[in-house]
């Protein structure tokens, strides 16, 4: 499997879990895991789009560079939630698919720089 299809996320994943009974905890992520997929896992305090009967319980990749960024981002991100919000498991996948490190994107998106083929135009201009 080549790096980029490692590092996207897949879209909002069901628990498969009716809405009428409770979220699955910790065995979830457990589940996950024995097939080598890392869980970004909802906001209870923000709920997601819900299907009709069934609850959502996050993103999920194979790539843990993703997930540490999208964690990294949950904070820096959250405040701008009310303009042009991303959620951090986009904003990190789409990072470090173009060959970015945590540490060196969240430098760039802290910064204001959302893609990182404005970081790398940014990089290339001359001193002015």
């Amino acid at each position: 499997m080549d790096r980029a299809a490692l590092g996207r996320p897949a879209e909002w994943i069901c628990s498969g879990v009716p809405t009428q009974q409770p979220a699955p905890e910790h065995q979830t992520a457990d589940l996950l895991r024995e097939r080598d997929l890392l869980l970004f896992p909802v906001d209870p305090v923000r709920s997601p789009p819900r299907t009709r009967s069934r609850r959502l319980i996050g993103y999920v990749t194979r790539d843990p560079e993703v997930i540490r960024l999208a964690l990294m981002l949950a904070d820096t991100v959250d405040d701008a939630r009310d303009t042009g919000y991303e959620h951090p498991m986009l904003l990190a996948a789409r990072w470090v698919q173009a060959g970015y490190s945590a540490e060196a994107a969240i430098r760039w998106i802290t910064a204001g720089v959302r893609w990182p083929k404005a970081a790398q135009t940014a990089l290339r201009a001359p001193p002015g």
